[in-house]
C-alpha cells in the first residue's frame, strides 16, 4: 500500500516547484546521457515508476535516491557544494555579527609570568 503523508501537501510553493525543476534536470541529464529509464533506475536500484517519481519532482521520494541519481549522473559534487558551511552567506554574517567587539585580557594571565 503506497505511503499517504499529509505533510506532502503542505509543502511551501517554493519547495514544491524546486523538486519538479531538481527532477527535471535529472531527466535531462539521464536523456543527454542517452540512457534509457530502465537502465538508470536498474544502476539507481529503484523501480521503473519510482524513476518517474523522481523526475516528476514526486516528494514521497526518499532524499537518497535524489542524492544517488545525482552521483550517477556525476552531479554530486555540486550538491556536496551547496551544503558546505561557507556556501552558507547569511550564516557567515550572523556569526561574524556575533564576534565580540573587543577581547579583554583575562585575570588568570598573570598567574602565567610567576
Amino acid at each position: 500500500m503506497p505511503r499517504t503523508d499529509k505533510s506532502f501537501q503542505q509543502l511551501p510553493a517554493a519547495v514544491s516547484s524546486a523538486l519538479i525543476e531538481f527532477g527535471g534536470a535529472i531527466r535531462v541529464a539521464r536523456l543527454r546521457r542517452r540512457q534509457s529509464a530502465a537502465d538508470f533506475a536498474s544502476r539507481l536500484g529503484v523501480t521503473l515508476p519510482t524513476l518517474r517519481k523522481l523526475e516528476r519532482g514526486d516528494p514521497g521520494v526518499a532524499v537518497a535516491t535524489f542524492v544517488c541519481a545525482l552521483w550517477l549522473i556525476g552531479l554530486l559534487d555540486r550538491l556536496c557544494d551547496l551544503a558546505k558551511p561557507e556556501s552558507d552567506v547569511l550564516g557567515n554574517i550572523l556569526e561574524t555579527s556575533r564576534l565580540p567587539q573587543r577581547v579583554r585580557r583575562s585575570r588568570h594571565d598573570d598567574l602565567d609570568r610567576l
